[in-house]
């Protein structure tokens, strides 16, 4: 059952309003269609007359009798010949029909007015369709999300992705289309409508810089018009990434460019950024969707996405969602990432071929990355093709410390106790790869086959050497010193599949679209090979000056001799995840125009998902059956001599792990199965299930003059069967047995949302928001497994349980469109997060694991995010001359979060793990005459990495400041080369306990890439 708290009172409060605004919607609604009817729909009205040989006079008074209406003319419009009617159940628009075309007469209909006229006769006149491009004068490129409006009504279209709009139900004549866009000038353009026909039009605009020596809206300008143009027409709160916004950082990945969006921090891996954290919130908590579907893990037990697995080239835009509405999918309490692909661009073929070759500074290694793709569309049809390939090296060395307490001359210390030098070299390969062909079979309506495939390979190979302290003599000097060294290779293939096949139509101001998608991700490590060697004994001298980078000076012993080093056990492991997705949604629209400036929109929809997911943990150590080994001939010729930044030299003796498993690959009856440590490392991670999700929504938007309001209510339905082992060992820690246990269960809910957005003028906006979420456990929350430590009376479960976390969230933000292509922005927003979702140690009490303290995931903590983001981005074309080049981009955000925690020892209440209380982006940028550079700066604020029993343990990783640089020169029409330099700083990751001990520090220092572009077209 879930829990109840302030948020209840809110979740009542936002229904109260989106039901309110639902009624006053339909009210206004049934309101002007009554009053429509009464005049436009008196004539289709079913009536029964019986007349014989009457004037047309007293034919209408009866007409007027039956259906309210009023008819209008004159002497010049009678008619002087009888009329006989004797029919039943027909409309008054068929009776009097065929008077008005043997004539020579039409009618004009005003309200419950209808007014007859002397002309061509058009009685039956059906209404057409505009369709067509708004585009650039110059450059002939579509303008996606331009505002289309037809003069004098109410009817406003925002043109799709690719500068498309259709307007239908247009009265035969000529109409005026006003067209406006984000650093254009707008202009108005006459249209003569054929009744009945779909009239195909071109609208061009002119870029309001052309008059500004070398400044022109193209490239990366026109990327931040599009941009910006997304943003001010959204019906909720976004943010958005243009392909060109990204590339003019050197950004190779998703997960890098996402590091520049306001209110967005990243988890790094490497030093590059993996996971997103939005306001706050990690991943978990949001999801990432392409082109609208939610993408399968590429993590092990998590619904998270590596976003290095995605290259930036494969994308058209970024979009991140901060507010919610019904049609989208309500799993989004941090935030929504939809990655959009690209699609072929109408009007011309495009050819774009990338190519760059780099250096990564700490290993002293080579990168490569090239792209190619090419789109087409030509009357009917449309394809696209694209591979992108990259391949490169990243390092990290890393030095990590420990610390356990001691008893020196009688007095217990807190003292080092582990030190860890790990270096690895990654070698990376991302291979993207797109396609899509597309069908028009008639001017408004599109059928599509798309897919993608992502693959991410990354082989490590490390060098790793630890140095565990038995006691200490004194404050300087330990004995009982072992040293481990290992040279342990990995692998990790993460891969991303999608397939969707869809369609859209638009008839009769009814717009439809529906899509079928399937998704793999697959995380799969097949290479994992650890020979662990150990010299043991020995004594040394120990530097604590620098505390990040303690010095061992060892006291007669050669530690770099590999002879002095054994092992009488070898492990070797391979794990892979794979979550699969089948879903299918629908959207249907329609819009109601009641006044000039009042409409109604009102759209409803569904999606229905089949999920499955498996983990397979093989975890194997072999131990020799007699004797040891040691490392001579198992030395590996891994070396690092000048180690974080030359303060260690972490060569010699470090064992090869390849050669460790061709040993015992060759040597199987020298070996024995561990079974204890196999059973305990892998039956408990080893599970599989399936979930499926049922949704369905109903959403208003009710536009009055310059306020619209989209309100509605969204249902989702997700139930989910997994299977997982209870693992249990004996009083003396061997393993006893494995029960395998299933569960079947599931979650739901009503989330109502409302979005308000005033415009105050053209470039200027208000919005407000109050919206309801959810954050769904992760996939091993949810599995029914059990570890069970009888000797040592601990355990840990999993929890099928759990339910999903919700929250009601609040948004307020002032967004201003800057004549000169920008935006100036500020916002506050709040979340209170009910059933936040967290990892719990507790002490057991009753039944027959009394007293054990527990590990698990549980639900009940109450957590509140709140802060404020400001954004600034201005091409500072005001300026006069060569100025007029120079940009700014910039934006902070900053965060308060809070929850309780029990603990063992006592309940605290603390900030949310991996939330940044500060994070923000400022860059300089220069474009002109072709050229764009840019120097930027990314940075976040000290934040709690990792929650401990108490607050001296807790993990904190430290602030963080990174510096890169970027340029591009245009050679010509068609070639560009490019510059990218990142980190440029050598800037760190360093976690510190939370009483100040050093924990965690990793160095990456920098790497580069220059290439060229080319577009032949």
């Amino acid at each position: 059952m879930k829990k109840s708290n302030g948020a209840y009172h809110l979740i009542k409060i936002i229904m109260r309003i989106s039901l309110l605004a639902c009624v006053i919607s339909v009210l206004f609604l049934n309101m002007v269609q009554a009053t429509v009817a009464k005049g436009q729909s008196g004539l289709d009205k079913s009536i029964h007359l019986d007349l014989s040989n009457v004037s047309f006079a007293d034919l209408l008074k009866e007409i007027e009798k039956k259906t309210g209406l009023s008819f209008v003319y004159t002497n010049y419009e009678v008619i002087n010949s009888r009329i006989s009617v004797n029919n039943k159940s027909v409309t008054a628009r068929s009776i009097i029909a065929p008077v008005l075309k043997k004539n020579n007469l039409f009618i004009i209909e005003d309200g419950a007015t209808v007014v007859f006229k002397k002309g061509r006769f058009v009685a039956d006149a059906k209404p057409g369709s505009i369709v067509g491009y708004v585009k650039d004068h110059t450059s002939n490129q579509t303008l996606p999300y331009a505002t289309v409006v037809v003069k004098g009504t109410s009817r406003k279209f925002i043109t799709d992705a690719n500068g498309y709009f259709v307007i239908n139900a247009v009265k035969a004549g000529t109409v005026i289309l006003q067209v406006s866009y984000i650093g254009y000038t707008a202009a108005e353009f006459s249209v003569t409508v054929e009744e009945d026909k779909t009239n195909q039009q071109e609208l061009k605009l002119e870029s309001q810089n052309t008059d500004m020596a070398g400044i022109t809206i193209s490239g990366i300008r026109r990327g931040e018009a599009i941009a910006l143009s997304n943003m001010r027409n959204a019906d909720n709160i976004k943010y958005v990434l243009s392909q060109e916004q990204i590339e003019r950082f050197p950004d190779a990945t998703v997960g890098e460019a996402m590091q520049r969006v306001p209110g967005i921090a990243m988890d790094y891996s490497y030093g590059l950024p993996r996971n997103i954290v939005i306001r706050g919130l990690d991943q978990s908590m949001g999801s990432v969707t392409l082109n609208g579907n939610r993408l399968p893990s590429t993590q092990t037990n998590s619904r998270d996405i590596d976003l290095n697995g995605i290259l930036s080239s494969t994308v058209e835009a970024i979009e991140v969602n901060k507010t919610l509405t019904p049609s989208m999918d309500a799993d989004g309490t941090s935030g929504s990432v939809n990655i959009i692909s690209k699609t072929p661009k109408p009007g011309k073929q495009n050819l774009q071929v990338n190519g760059s070759f780099g250096n990564n500074f700490l290993l002293g290694k080579q990168n490569f990355e090239g792209s190619f793709n090419f789109d087409n569309r030509k009357d009917k049809w449309a394809y696209l093709v694209g591979v992108n390939y990259s391949n490169t090296f990243r390092g990290e060395d890393r030095v990590q410390k420990d610390y356990g307490t001691y008893k020196i001359n009688g007095v217990e210390r807190n003292m080092l106790s582990n030190l860890e030098l790990e270096g690895s070299d990654l070698h990376r390969e991302n291979l993207g790869l797109q396609a899509e062909l597309s069908y028009f079979p008639t001017e408004k309506s599109q059928v599509y086959l798309r897919s993608s495939y992502n693959k991410f390979y990354e082989l490590q190979t490390r060098g790793t050497k630890s140095y565990n302290i038995g006691s200490y003599t004194d404050a300087g000097n330990a004995t009982g010193i072992s040293i481990g060294s290992a040279g342990s290779p990995r692998d990790y293939h993460r891969d991303l599949l999608s397939f969707s096949l869809g369609g859209k139509t638009n008839v009769n101001n009814w717009i439809a679209n529906a899509d079928v998608t399937f998704a793999s991700g697959l995380y799969d490590q097949p290479i994992y090979y650890d020979g662990y060697f150990t010299n043991s004994g020995l004594s040394a001298g120990i530097d604590m000056t620098d505390p990040r980078a303690p010095q061992f000076n060892f006291v007669g012993a050669n530690v770099d001799n590999p002879a002095n080093y054994s092992t009488s056990s070898y492990v070797n492991r391979h794990q892979i995840a794979h979550d699969k997705d089948v879903q299918g949604s629908l959207n249907i629209e329609r819009t109601f125009n009641f006044t000039e400036k009042n409409k109604f929109t009102v759209k409803f929809g569904g999606r229905y998902k089949y999920k499955e997911d498996d983990h397979t943990r093989d975890y194997y150590q072999y131990t020799l059956k007699t004797g040891k080994v040691t490392m001579d001939n198992f030395l590996s010729n891994y070396s690092r001599k000048d180690y974080f930044n030359g303060k260690y030299d972490l060569s010699g003796a470090i064992a090869n792990g390849y050669l460790m498993e061709e040993y015992y690959q060759k040597n199987l009856s020298l070996f024995q199965s561990d079974e204890t440590y196999i059973r305990q490392n892998t039956d408990p991670d080893t599970y599989y299930g399936n979930e499926t999700l049922g949704a369905a929504y109903a959403e208003g938007k009710l536009t009055l003059n310059k306020l619209d309001i989209i309100t509605g209510l969204r249902y989702e339905n997700t139930g989910f069967t997994y299977n997982g082992n209870i693992v249990s060992f004996d009083d003396k820690g061997a393993y006893v047995s494995t029960n395998r246990v299933a569960v079947n269960s599931g979650f739901d809910g009503f989330f109502p949302s409302l979005n308000l957005k005033y415009a105050i003028d053209q470039r200027t906006n208000v919005r407000a928001a109050a919206t309801r979420s959810l954050s769904r456990p992760g996939y091993y929350d949810l599995v029914p497994w059990q570890e069970v430590e009888t000797r040592r009376k601990r355990m840990k479960i999993g929890n099928p349980d759990l339910d999903q976390s919700t929250s009601t969230n609040l948004d307020f933000l002032f967004e201003h469109y800057l004549k000169s292509l920008g935006l100036i922005s500020g916002g506050i927003f709040y979340k209170n997060i009910d059933n936040y979702i967290y990892q719990s140690i507790y002490a057991q009490q009753g039944g027959a694991f009394d007293k054990y303290q527990v590990t698990q995931t549980v639900n009940g903590a109450n957590a509140h995010v709140y802060g404020y983001e400001i954004a600034w981005q201005q091409q500072l074309t005001f300026l006069p001359g060569f100025l007029n080049g120079f940009g700014i981009y910039g934006n902070f955000t900053q965060i308060q979060s809070k929850f309780t925690v029990p603990g063992l020892e006592s309940e605290r209440t603390v900030r949310l793990p991996s939330m940044r209380p500060k994070v923000g982006n400022a860059s300089l940028s220069y474009e002109k005459y072709g050229f764009s550079g840019r120097i930027s700066v990314n940075f976040y604020d000290t934040f709690i990495s990792e929650l401990a029993e108490t607050q001296a343990d807790d993990l904190m990783e430290k602030g963080r400041v990174q510096l890169d640089f970027s340029a591009s020169q245009k050679i010509n029409k068609r070639v560009t080369v490019f510059l990218g330099i990142s980190n440029l700083n050598n800037a760190q990751t360093i976690l510190d306990y939370g009483d100040g001990r050093p924990n965690d520090h990793k160095y990456f220092s920098t790497w580069a890439n220059a290439g060229f572009k080319y577009n032949p077209f």
